[in-house]
Order: C-alpha cells, then structure tokens, then sequence
C-alpha cells in the first residue's frame, strides 16, 4: 500500500507489470482530499481521476468486484462508471449481481466459494459482453 495524501497523484495501471493503486488506495486517497477540501470538492477531484483510468485496469476489479469498495463510493456519492462509456450499467449491475450472489450463495455449499462465484461470473459477463457486441454488430450491418 502507498503513503497517500490529498496531493497524491494516482498512480495509474499501464499495460504489462507496473505498479498502481489498489482499491484501499484510492479509498484513502478520497478520504485525505475529504479531509483537506471537503465532500464536493473531494468527490469532483475524485471522479475525475478513477474516470482517467484505463477501462481494463485494476480498476474493473474495484468497481465491478470489491464490495468494499462499492460500498464506499456509493455512500459517499462517488461515480466510479463514469470512464465505462456504454458498459456503466452492465458493470454496475454485474457488481450488484455479484454482492447479491456472493452474499446469498455463500452458504450453501463448499463447493461455492466466493472465488469460484467471481470466476463463473466472470466467465458469464464476458459472453455477455461478446454476445451484445456481434447483437450490435448484425444489428448496425443491416
């Protein structure tokens, strides 16, 4: 974890092995501009900078993910989809799906971790995705 404070720069992740700022990062880096700039300032100086991050970086795990993290944005009215173009509701219901699973089929069964729930999730987002996006092809070609 990084020493951050309000006048950090985040610390974005670029293609290939790098460092970057996990989601505890930019949870404490928001909660250090709260402190020094106040809620709306804090939450416009945020938005700004998760919204620059790349679509496919970590950050796909923060917001669509780490229920922690969701819970954090949306108490404190934070837009982590705001870099997600058309993929904002899809991510955020994906994200809400996964609590709701996770939560939910938690105790059912060994065989479910919260792990394997991810992973199966994952696997169906991704056909989603694919499956929308020849949908949309074959739809414009005509």
């Amino acid at each position: 974890m990084a020493v951050i404070n309000w006048n950090s720069v985040p610390d974005y992740d670029q293609w290939g092995v790098d460092s970057f700022w996990n989601c505890e990062d930019w949870i404490t880096w928001h909660k250090k501009l709260l402190e020094h700039f106040g809620q709306q300032t804090a939450k416009d100086l945020w938005d700004y900078a998760y919204a620059k991050s790349g679509n496919f970086s970590s950050n796909l795990d923060c917001r669509t993910f780490n229920s922690t993290f969701r819970a954090y944005v949306n108490k404190n009215g934070l837009s982590p989809y705001a870099n997600a173009g058309v993929l904002a509701p899809v991510l955020s219901t994906y994200g809400t799906a996964t609590d709701i699973l996770g939560g939910t089929l938690s105790g059912v069964s060994s065989f479910f971790t919260g792990d394997k729930i991810k992973t199966i999730m994952n696997i169906l987002l991704i056909g989603g995705v694919i499956y929308g996006g020849v949908y949309i092809y074959k739809s414009v070609k005509k």
